[in-house]
């Protein structure tokens, strides 16, 4: 899994589901919300680097019930977010 500008050669955009399906492995304590130590967590596996703050306000702006974790529903905002405001596509390696 990366995030990244574009495609490499060899490398094909993910679904949602395929999305959902990684960002889950980080679900720590398995209760089935990503909160923002696991999202932070997430992003570190891919080389990239989130400081706790970024996190933070990113979970919030996709967390629509503001319970401070994303379920299912808000996952796929997630991956829309990361797409418009940071110009990223999710791959699979």
């Amino acid at each position: 899994m990366a995030f990244t500008p574009r495609p490499a050669p060899g490398e094909h955009e993910i679904s949602p589901e395929e999305f959902k399906k990684w960002l889950k492995k980080f679900d720590a304590d398995h209760d089935g919300r990503i909160s923002v130590a696991e999202l932070r967590q997430a992003i570190l596996a891919t080389g990239g680097w989130f400081s706790k703050s970024k996190a933070k306000r990113v979970l919030k702006s996709v967390d629509t019930n503001s319970d401070g974790f994303l379920d299912d529903n808000e996952i796929s905002k997630l991956l829309v977010f990361a797409m418009k405001q940071f110009n990223l596509k999710i791959v699979a390696c």
